[in-house]
């Protein structure tokens, strides 16, 4: 699975506009690396499902990385200083697009947290 071709995925998601390239494509390479070990090996790595779910999950961290501007504080109280950021709607949107790729590529991922035990 290629990084560059998950970008021009990642580009048809809501990310931040003041987003640079050479974070977007980090990101990428991040989500490649977290999805790579959990494909099928009969599975092609190219397949649209997977860059899906690989763009789901950078579109993620880059709603999650820490914000540079004060806009995105959502609470702050000067007396006893108290600061609470709660989750945005872009983290929210992050997490549906992301958990939507993965259920489209579920046959293309190995099944590693199934247990059965006998009781």
């Amino acid at each position: 699975m290629d990084a560059w071709a998950v970008l021009d995925r990642l580009r048809t998601l809501p990310v931040p506009q003041q987003t640079d390239a050479s974070t977007l494509i980090t990101l990428c390479r991040a989500a490649v690396d977290e999805l790579q070990p959990r494909i099928r090996d009969d599975a092609d790595p190219d397949d649209p499902r997977l860059l899906r779910a690989a763009a789901g999950i950078a579109c993620l961290l880059c709603a999650c990385r820490p914000a540079d501007t004060e806009s995105d504080v959502s609470y702050f109280k000067a007396g006893d200083v108290t600061i609470r950021r709660e989750t945005t709607d872009a983290v929210r949107i992050a997490r549906e697009l992301r958990d939507e790729g993965l259920r489209q590529a579920l046959p293309l991922l190995r099944d590693d947290a199934f247990v059965f035990s006998a009781v």
